[in-house]
């Protein structure tokens, strides 16, 4: 899933930190994706999102609303950390293979990426595994938010 702009060229660093709001916020405040996007991702790509969540889910209500923002929050979230995983594994790939190439001249794939997760330093693997953990509780999140909703559905109004 595409999450970032497509070019830097007017990029300017925000000089504040975008917190997230938690879910009560949102609850009172509606979406709120001005906190979720960094600076470098695309709003317009998370309002695409939200669109298509909503339009899945076609939300009755407002507290319905607030459930299908929650889930297309958590789905860009899992984008990111995904995203993170990746990003780290190929720099990786790329550092290592020249070394790989000497060692092994004909190496497969798999052996690539062995290399890259063994000779990762010990702050790439902590970043790693900090991204998988974020992830987890993105998908575990978005999860009981599709059951939550599914069972609002389910109860007569």
């Amino acid at each position: 899933m595409e999450i970032f702009k497509q070019t830097t060229d007017d990029f300017v660093p925000s000089r504040r930190f975008l917190q997230t709001t938690g879910a009560e916020n949102d609850l009172l405040l509606g979406d709120d994706s001005a906190s979720l996007i960094t600076c470098i991702e695309d709003q317009s790509l998370f309002s695409g999102l939200r669109d298509d969540v909503h339009q899945h889910f076609t939300p009755a209500n407002r507290f319905e609303q607030h459930m299908a923002d929650s889930i297309a929050e958590e789905l860009w979230r899992k984008a990111r950390y995904s995203l993170l995983e990746t990003t780290a594994l190929s720099a990786a790939i790329e550092r290592d293979w020249e070394a790989v190439k000497k060692e092994c001249p004909n190496a497969d794939p798999a052996y690539r990426t062995y290399v890259a997760f063994r000779d990762m330093s010990p702050r790439d693997t902590a970043c790693v595994r900090a991204g998988q953990d974020f992830e987890s509780r993105a998908w575990r999140r978005s999860r009981a938010d599709v059951a939550a909703l599914h069972a609002l559905r389910s109860k007569p109004r």
